[in-house]
């Protein structure tokens, strides 16, 4: 997927606003979906991937709380933003309590609107350029691990051992020193390989 493209499902039962949002959203470059109800949204959700869901609070049938959960048990990934004209910090708690990633109260600025859609997508670069990373990262682990038992002669043993001293009355040549030169760079490399995968 690309860190730049994200897909939006708006979800409200008041056409005037769904239309309204689903235009705006739609020029500042996202790609948008829309759904009537919660019900409807749950229905496309499970059709198709989404990034972002901004729905309404109150609506008939499932209400927007209700909706935000089933969407965390079918996917944690994806960002809720709720949007109500029943603002209160008890319904600002429980929405963020319950997993919403933010809370918009009307009437509002189609420009709150944007600035909160455009922190969610950071977050969402963030979270897939991390993941991006990581790959890497156990893609460089196990070529390390290949040429460490390459370089070690293949052997377990030789893999975790120190390099042995050269005796002292033959000094080996720079030539010689190559090899376990690098291996113990593929040792800090796997040590820090390591350190990252457990952290991560």
């Amino acid at each position: 997927m690309s860190f730049e493209k994200f897909k939006i499902l708006i979800t409200d039962d008041d056409i005037d606003l769904r239309e309204l949002l689903t235009e705006a959203v739609k020029n500042w470059g996202y790609e948008v979906s829309v759904a009537r109800d919660g019900d409807e949204a749950l229905r496309k959700l499970r059709m198709e991937r989404f990034d972002i869901v901004i729905t309404d609070l109150m609506m008939p049938g499932m209400d927007g709380l209700a909706l935000l959960q089933k969407i965390k048990d079918l996917d944690k990934e994806i960002l809720v933003i709720i949007i109500t004209g029943y603002a209160t910090i008890e319904t600002a708690v429980k929405a963020i309590e319950s997993g919403a990633y933010d809370y918009i109260a009307k009437p509002f600025r189609l420009d709150e609107l944007m600035i909160v859609i455009k922190n969610a997508c950071e977050r969402l670069r963030l979270v897939l350029q991390n993941r991006a990373l990581l790959e890497e990262l156990r893609t460089a682990y196990g070529e390390i691990a290949v040429l460490k038992k390459a370089l070690s002669g293949g052997g377990d043993a030789g893999a975790d051992a120190a390099p042995a001293e050269a005796p002292a009355q033959e000094a080996p040549s720079g030539d010689a020193l190559k090899p376990a030169r690098h291996l113990e760079y593929l040792r800090e490399a796997d040590r820090f390989a390591r350190k990252a995968l457990k952290t991560s």
